[in-house]
């Protein structure tokens, strides 16, 4: 390694330069380890192996870094102070210690929660802060303040070897980055033709090869633009005399410091235009989940009467269905009532259903995580459930109920009050003669039935299905009774009196919209119009149309096909407009904030070019000499910012499709009883990208207006005073 001066060269020895491509290299390793914790932490503990290896394999590389940091360090203080790259080493020497103890602590600290008895049951979707809940609390304080250390160095840690980088002789870096070009080509063909680049279950380990992939992917896409960088500039250089003055000031090797922030000013661009598309596209992530939950719960035209019921419907659902572009119809009686069990009481909203039609309109059927859309036609079914349904998806993490005929009844010594209790109960009944040793479950279930008029049987009550929410509110399961009272009843001496009927539960639906699974609960038509005194009348219809975007326009189509002026006929976009309003304000508020960094990273501009001029003066001087225009001289400079707007702005954009992609195809988890989503939604927008792309070069541009306008003014004569 060599002081990088110039003029002298002063040999540092091969150490350092061993140690700072080990630092660098540990610099990306932290960076993977962070984007992929929670999948390394997953495998790590299905899989006893990788919980061996990884922990042995981070310990060699710090070991290893470790011992070069300190040689280094070593080394160092033998070099004369005041030496050109004499502090720069050490403080990446510095730093590597701090990284590779406080590191090295929190992978020893993690592999104790690991080896910690509790963690067998915790599956593999815990996260690091939920595994340290099972250690002692001076384990997870320990470990927190490693990586606070750590990721304080961290920066420091890359900064230096940034730095140190060019120490190192420059056919020495040449080799290193030929290997490295090599090694990322053939992972890069050896990953495209063996791994995916999904994951193709939901397993932890299913994720491995796609997050390899992505990231031999993307670090093999930016080693070939910096490769193709330089062909890039000379094909920019070709296109006129302002684009080769413009390139060859991006370019030049005279002063570091204008390259490097010109770097900086592009890195600028890229940070600000990849926060901006990653954020639009989460928000725009979230409308379509919202958008599809809406959907999914709700027809996309609605035919109804303003607060009131309509009768002669039925030639209103045979209009609706033959009009173009609609896919389905189906009836519907709404009412609001009051739903309550042995337990607890709610107010729900009774929607009657057509069960036959009502699964070619909305997503009622394959939502519904226990029970069966059949109960409601047939409910004599609800009387004699399988024991898989009645153990469906319980309400709040439950056990399933107790189930006689499935218990595995205790050893019973004589004498036992649980032998004697329909005695007690009872006493002129005669009592069941007790199991001898080798009885059969038949035996032992009919002896703690007791005598079979205990049992009185059972109703057959119409079936309703309620939310998931509803049901953990009210514990409810499937085959449970509830009562539902409607307050519009009959007549009474006192006026109008509550009406109340019980029902039994045929399901329980999961939408994944809280409002709801907390207030719907469906029956069949029939049964609602009854319960609710409406007759022969219904409340509307609700129509599935082919082209949900195009759910306006069916929706005249569907005005003009009932020819009933007292009906009004409204799509999901009008019902929906104060929400979907909010949420489009909301994106755009979002976009103003962020464009801010957008402005930030153009003000990097306006000082990159400002001090460009003024480095440049002479040059600009012999070009106007020479008879160039001050035009010209303001199309060189715009130039300038327009490649540090263009190569930014791709970059940015790029890196953010990576970020929105592996969100979208790996997950973020997240917890769905907080948020009501398992995972964080994204949705891409090739317009959104483009005008952040746009944007970004706008704004470049307009922040080398000044810039340009103070280059133009350069007189030769004062340039080329002293010269």
């Amino acid at each position: 390694m060599t002081d990088g001066g110039g003029q002298r060269d002063i040999r540092l020895g091969w150490i350092p330069a061993v140690y700072v491509v080990l630092a660098a290299t540990y610099c990306l390793g932290v960076v993977s380890l962070a984007v992929s914790a929670q999948v390394v932490l997953a495998v790590m503990l299905v899989q006893p192996l990788y919980a061996l290896l990884v922990p042995i394999g981070i310990g060699v590389f710090l070991l290893l870094m470790l011992s070069f940091a300190i040689a280094t360090l070593v080394r160092m203080r033998r070099v004369q102070p005041g030496t050109p790259g004499r502090g720069r080493l050490m403080t990446v020497a510095v730093a590597g210690l701090v990284q590779a103890l406080t590191f090295g602590s929190a992978v020893v600290l993690l592999n104790l929660a690991l080896a910690d008895p509790l963690t067998a049951g915790l599956g593999s979707g815990v996260s690091p802060a939920e595994l340290l809940l099972t250690v002692p609390q001076w384990v997870e304080i320990a470990f927190w303040t490693t990586i606070g250390l750590s990721s304080a160095a961290w920066p420091v840690l890359l900064g230096s070897c940034v730095s140190s980088w060019f120490l190192v002789p420059e056919r020495v870096r040449r080799v290193i980055w030929i290997g490295v070009d090599v090694i990322l080509t053939v992972a890069f063909l050896f990953v495209t033709a063996t791994m995916p680049l999904e994951p193709t279950s939901d397993a932890p380990e299913a994720v491995i090869q796609p997050a390899l992939r992505l990231t031999v992917t993307v670090l093999f896409a930016l080693r070939a633009i910096a490769w193709l960088m330089p062909y890039v500039l000379d094909l920019i250089e070709q296109l006129g005399f302002r684009a080769l003055v413009a390139s060859r000031h991006l370019r030049a090797k005279k002063s570091n410091f204008l390259a490097t922030i010109g770097v900086l000013s592009i890195l600028a661009v890229s940070v600000s235009s990849c926060a901006l598309t990653t954020t639009l596209s989460v928000m725009g992530g979230f409308r379509q989940d919202l958008k599809r939950k809406i959907l999914g719960n709700n027809a996309h035209v609605v035919v109804d009467k303003e607060h009131d019921t309509f009768a002669r419907w039925e030639p209103v659902v045979r209009a609706t269905r033959r009009t173009e572009g609609v896919v389905a119809a189906s009836p519907y009686v709404s009412g609001e009532v009051m739903v309550t069990s042995a337990s607890n009481l709610a107010g729900a909203v009774l929607r009657g259903i057509d069960p036959e039609t009502v699964s070619s309109v909305v997503d009622l059927e394959r939502n519904l995580q226990s029970g069966r859309l059949e109960y409601l036609i047939d409910p004599a079914r609800l009387l004699d459930l399988p024991p898989e349904e009645t153990r469906g998806p319980m309400p709040l993490g439950a056990p399933p109920r107790f189930e006689r005929r499935d218990r595995e009844p205790p050893a019973e010594r004589e004498g036992s009050p649980v032998r004697d209790v329909d005695a007690l109960l009872d006493p002129t009944s005669p009592t069941p003669p007790a199991p001898g040793e080798g009885a059969t479950m038949e035996e032992i279930d009919e002896f703690l039935r007791g005598p079979e008029s205990v049992e009185p049987p059972r109703e057959v009550l119409p079936g309703i299905i309620v939310g998931r929410e509803l049901a953990r509110s009210l514990r409810l399961y499937i085959g449970d009774e509830v009562n539902v009272v409607s307050p519009l009843g009959d007549l009474g001496p006192a006026g109008p009196m509550p009406k109340s009927r019980p029902f039994r539960v045929a399901g329980i639906f999961y939408s994944g919209m809280y409002e709801y699974d907390m207030k719907y609960a469906y029956v069949t038509l029939e049964t609602a119009q009854r319960f609710l005194n409406v007759g022969e009348e219904i409340s509307g219809v609700e129509v599935k149309v082919e082209d949900v975007e195009r759910a306006p326009a069916v929706a005249g189509h569907v005005r003009d096909a009932i020819g009933r002026g007292e009906l009004r006929v409204r799509d999901w976009q009008e019902t929906n407009k104060n929400l979907f309003g909010a949420l489009a304000l909301e994106k755009l508020a979002m976009f103003i904030a962020l464009g801010i960094a957008i402005l930030v990273a153009g003000f990097c501009v306006f000082g990159t070019l400002t001090l460009m001029v003024q480095e440049k003066n002479r040059e600009v001087g012999v070009l106007k000499a020479l008879g160039s225009p001050s035009r010209g001289i303001v199309g060189v400079f715009m130039i300038e910012g327009l490649l540090i707007g263009l190569f930014g702005s791709a970059i940015g954009c790029g890196l953010g499709y990576v970020v929105c992609f592996a969100a979208e195809h790996f997950g973020i988890k997240m917890n769905p009883e907080v948020y009501y989503i398992d995972k964080l939604p994204v949705h891409t927008d090739a317009v959104e990208f483009t005008l952040v792309g746009v944007s970004a070069v706008v704004v470049c541009l307009v922040a080398t207006i000044f810039p340009a306008v103070l280059a133009s003014k350069v007189r030769p004569v004062e340039a080329l005073r002293y010269e």
